[in-house]
């Protein structure tokens, strides 16, 4: 695909945008809006991918509202929670291929909203994918929150199973609500943290060393508890990098391992550090499909 962002109109009816960088998918359905092409608010997303990117950028609340600041800030995992703060996401319907793990199948419901300790923009939502993130606040801390209907499915269970769910969001979306999203990595994909590490066994080195614990999201004390969590890991997360970076001496077996093996392969440690700060238990999807693979899933598409 060509790094030049490109349209083609298909009809009057609906517009296909093809970009290189999935958030900047963002960019054109504002664009969209603003031409009344489609609805302001209550948008249904029908989203292909072997991410959910439902990630929360570190930013103020605040700054959403500012087109030129929030596209600045926007990587390929975040930029769908922003437009649900905005307004204007109501229903993200995720079909995920058989290698995604990050969601079980089922339906969720995400409050999205500034937290008022920090005006940072943060979810209710429990499930590890956000808390491993720091991306929760509970709800009594948001303002002006936007309810996101968050349905998972399989590839597969769509293909051979009617869903009566999703059939009826389908249905009560239309061309001036309704959005369709492919990224191709939903046909194959690459983890690529793993791909820095030579051996799986290192990875799992470096796995180990920023392993998260685990609160249970239906335990009643879970704020009080989680909050003992963001203190321990942010003061374990300083300790790291403060051993990597030669400030402190360590006494940890695993972080000296992991040292030893970034120096000796070459591995950015930032990069490598940042993805560790919010690592969960269940791994970015890696899955290179191969070509019979590929033309089995196409012929699905039909």
């Amino acid at each position: 695909m060509s790094k030049q962002n490109f349209q083609k109109n298909i009809s009057e009816n609906f517009n296909v945008h093809i970009v290189e960088d999935h958030n900047d998918a963002l960019k054109y359905i504002y664009k969209e809006i603003g031409t009344k092409r489609i609805k302001f608010s209550n948008l249904t997303i029908v989203h292909f991918d072997s991410h959910p990117d439902l990630s929360l950028p570190d930013f103020n609340a605040d700054d959403i509202f500012s087109k030129e600041t929030l596209f600045e800030n926007l990587s390929i995992e975040n930029w769908i929670c922003p437009a649900v703060y905005a307004g204007h996401f109501s229903n993200l319907i995720w079909i995920k291929p058989a290698w995604s793990e990050q969601f079980e199948s089922g339906l969720y419901k995400i409050n999205v909203g500034k937290d008022i300790k920090n005006g940072m923009i943060r979810c209710d939502s429990r499930l590890e994918y956000f808390t491993s993130g720091n991306m929760y606040s509970p709800s009594s801390d948001l303002i002006n929150s936007k309810t996101l209907n968050f349905y998972v499915c399989d590839f597969e269970q769509i293909i051979y199973s009617k869903d009566e769910l999703l059939v009826d969001l389908i249905k009560t979306s239309n061309g001036k609500n309704l959005i369709l999203d492919i990224d191709l990595d939903f046909f194959s994909t690459q983890n690529p943290f793993l791909q820095m590490f030579k051996s799986v066994d290192d990875y799992s080195v470096f796995k180990n060393v920023y392993s998260n614990e685990k609160i249970d999201r239906l335990d009643s004390d879970f704020d009080i508890k989680y909050k003992m969590f963001s203190d321990k890991r942010a003061k374990k997360l300083d300790q790291i990098k403060k051993i990597f970076l030669d400030e402190c001496t360590s006494s940890n077996k695993e972080i000296d391992k992991l040292k030893e093996i970034i120096k000796r392969d070459g591995i950015d440690f930032e990069i490598l550090h940042l993805y560790g700060s919010g690592i969960d238990s269940a791994d970015l999807p890696h899955h290179l499909s191969s070509t019979e693979e590929l033309n089995e899933i196409f012929g699905k598409f039909h």
